[in-house]
């Protein structure tokens, strides 16, 4: 099973504010993410990785994202 994050996991490790990812989605900068729990969006690390380029954010390594959902 793939690991997931929530948009607040992501916003903390690209430290953009939620706001500027929901807007990334409600403006189609970025495509939305494939999955979806009770219509709030879910993330993978394909996710984490295209809004890290669209912010210009630079991610230490795949394993950051492991780290994170792991806390």
């Amino acid at each position: 099973m793939p690991t997931v994050l929530a948009l607040k996991d992501v916003s903390r490790l690209l430290g953009v504010q939620p706001y500027r990812i929901q807007n990334a989605y409600i403006t189609r900068a970025v495509p939305e993410p494939r999955l979806r729990i009770s219509n709030r969006r879910v993330f993978e690390q394909i996710d984490v990785r295209r809004l890290a380029k669209h912010f210009n954010v630079t991610l230490k390594a795949d394993a950051t994202v492991a780290a994170e959902t792991a806390e």
